[in-house]
């Protein structure tokens, strides 16, 4: 039997799906403008995760250090008591949801304990910088639908490695090139984009932001300035002062790139014909992320690009935009307006200062002991608290819990999610069902909202999808249906040069900071770079044997000083871990590449070498601001 479902995991492309549910395979739904009939390996492989050896079926309840098997009644019940003592002082209660289950009904916990006035945290493991950043100069996150960019004469491909995180923007744009388009790539290399690219320019990690700054030079030299553009912007002469006053070679120099590179891409922005700028999601994971994607931003607008088909700027769209709340509707509790946050960043150092303490922790969608910085001292500061865990594995995360909740997954409960990229809503319906005693998160939460002695009612499902679906004007029939909707948004963003802000003008970047110097005793960068292979940190047991492999240039110093018959160790201002090195075409000589998602447990997670540090904006993550070596030991 098939059915017309969706993917719920962390990813732009959303995929609407088909699966049978008889011979256990999943395939793109031919019918959906964006999927398009096929999907990537993370989607088409997911019955292996389904159906994985090691998956927790039961709930599990910790005693003696031991975890043992154990009832819904019985577990829930535990939890409920430990919850109602905590809420004497709700924001001893701390709750983490991450993006590792999306959607409508995914909201469900963030609705419970906000009512319950828990602690939150703040900042992002993700795109909320670049987020930030863009809704600083557009007034607005959004950006040129996906299709336009066959419309493009030229593609400047600014840090995206679509061969790993969008296989259909892949798609599109080796489309367009076969109808003509170029594609430029502005990358520390590494990684995939040589396969998608008419040209491939290599840069210091976490400097692109000179790299646009010195294009915008060459711009005020050449005079070559649209009047009409800049009149459409709040703050021009601001950012023309600033530029003024750096030097060319100064900002080639920051970015390590060469100054006949910068001209070229010069050349690509200023000749005629259309150009698309697609901005990668790690930019934004460096100590100035923000700034980064601002300047490319800026060089977009200058250069005439905004506002036209072909054009535009890509990082991000809300993929929530489209869709309500239901938190209203919950009966129970009260609606917090402000709640404590600790930054996520740090959350082993917030949890130490946490004034009154934090004695409740309920984890779901996000294995976060093992994606945030410094995380064997988040493993440590777990220990204290009660620790409740959603999750159907046992990672790094569910291996503090006090209990462990086993979520029905992807295929095996409804939901409704839209996306990051395209303007379609998508609708998980379930094809199988969940194995063991797993439960869909929403049933979890509201039983337990009953159980409370002050109890916290959600409504029923359909009610909560139902109304989440009246901002988009959507109806929850023809979604059921069809297996999705696209929502109308403009095909071209900004259109005629107007923008989110009030007045309707773009705002430009007014600030540029240097990069931070590089320690000579730690004089590399490590990149934790997104895998091909498995999302995050979903990778088996069985591909986590032996020693984590890292990349690096053969021009990196550190390559020729490793004596390869010992063993090799990646090493930071906070620890070491065993490492087995290779090298990589075209890498930046002072990069080192880690494929992001190792499970510390196996030894193979590089946050436990990465120290919290804030990026400019949003209270992101600065990973790829982690200095490093490679050394024997």
């Amino acid at each position: 039997m098939t059915i017309v479902t969706a993917c719920t995991m962390d990813c732009g492309d959303a995929c609407s799906l088909i699966v049978d549910s008889e011979k256990k395979t999943v395939r793109g739904n031919p019918n959906h403008p964006f999927t398009k009939g096929f999907c990537c390996k993370k989607g088409s492989r997911y019955f292996e995760r389904l159906e994985a050896e090691d998956r927790i079926v039961t709930p599990l309840i910790r005693e003696d250090g031991i975890f043992r098997e154990a009832s819904w009644d019985e577990a829930l019940g535990l939890v409920a008591a430990r919850l109602d003592a905590a809420r004497a002082v709700p924001e001893s209660i701390l709750h983490i949801h991450g993006h590792g289950y999306r959607g409508i009904l995914a909201k469900a916990s963030s609705v419970f304990f906000n009512r319950l006035g828990a602690s939150a945290y703040s900042g992002s493991v993700c795109d909320d910088t670049g987020i930030t950043a863009s809704e600083r100069d557009f007034g607005v996150l959004h950006h040129n639908d996906p299709e336009d960019i066959l419309n493009a004469d030229r593609v400047i491909n600014w840090g995206r490695d679509m061969t790993r995180c969008s296989i259909h923007q892949l798609a599109l744009i080796q489309k367009a090139r076969k109808k003509g388009t170029e594609v430029l790539t502005v990358s520390p290399g590494g990684d995939g984009t040589p396969e998608f690219s008419d040209v491939n320019v290599v840069i210091r990690p976490g400097t692109d932001r000179f790299l646009a700054a010195a294009v915008l030079k060459l711009y005020l030299e050449a005079g070559d300035l649209n009047p009409w553009v800049l009149n459409r912007t709040a703050n021009w002469p601001a950012l023309r002062g600033l530029i003024d006053g750096l030097k060319f070679t100064d900002l080639c120099a920051a970015c390590e790139v060469p100054a006949s590179d910068v001209e070229m891409l010069y050349d690509w922005y200023a000749d005629t014909g259309r150009v698309a700028t697609v901005i990668g999601w790690g930019l934004q994971r460096h100590v100035f992320g923000g700034e980064n994607v601002r300047f490319i931003n800026a060089l977009a607008m200058v250069s005439g690009n905004i506002g036209i088909a072909g054009g535009g700027a890509y990082f991000n769209i809300s993929s929530g935009r489209n869709l309500g709340s239901w938190d209203h509707l919950v009966k129970g509790g009260k609606q917090s307006a402000t709640r404590r946050e600790f930054w996520i960043g740090d959350l082993a150092g917030e949890l130490e200062k946490a004034d009154p303490t934090v004695d409740f922790i309920w984890v779901d969608g996000h294995n976060v002991v093992n994606q945030v910085p410094d995380c064997l001292a988040v493993a440590q500061a777990f220990a204290r608290p009660f620790v409740v865990v959603v999750d159907g594995f046992m990672n790094d995360t569910a291996m503090q819990a006090d209990v462990i909740l086993p979520p029905a997954m992807m295929f095996e409960r409804e939901d409704v999610l839209g996306s990051f990229v395209h303007n379609c809503v998508n609708h998980c319906a379930p094809a199988v069902s969940p194995p063991g005693r797993c439960r869909p998160d929403f049933d979890i939460v509201s039983d337990l909202g009953r159980r409370l002695a002050d109890p916290v009612v959600l409504p029923d499902a359909e009610t909560c999808v139902r109304e989440g679906l009246k901002k988009g004007d959507i109806s929850y029939g023809e979604l059921v249906d069809m297996g999705f909707v696209k929502v109308n948004h403009p095909q071209v963003a900004f259109e005629n040069m107007r923008f989110g802000h009030p007045d309707g003008l773009y705002r430009f970047p007014e600030d540029l900071h240097p990069e931070p110097g590089r320690d000579p005793d730690y004089p590399l960068q490590l990149l934790t770079l997104v895998s091909g292979k498995y999302l995050h940190t979903q990778i088996p047991a069985s591909q986590q044997r032996g020693v984590p492999v890292v990349w690096v240039s053969k021009r990196n110093p550190a390559w020729g000083a490793l004596d390869p018959a010992r063993d090799a160790y990646l090493v930071t201002p906070i620890g070491a871990m065993q490492v087995k090195v290779e090298t990589a075409e075209d890498l930046h000589p002072r990069a080192v590449i880690v494929r992001r998602g190792g499970w510390m447990k196996y030894g193979h997670v590089a946050n436990v070498v990465i120290q919290p540090r804030k990026t400019d904006m949003a209270g992101g993550i600065a990973y790829y601001s982690q200095p490093c070596r490679l050394e024997n030991r």
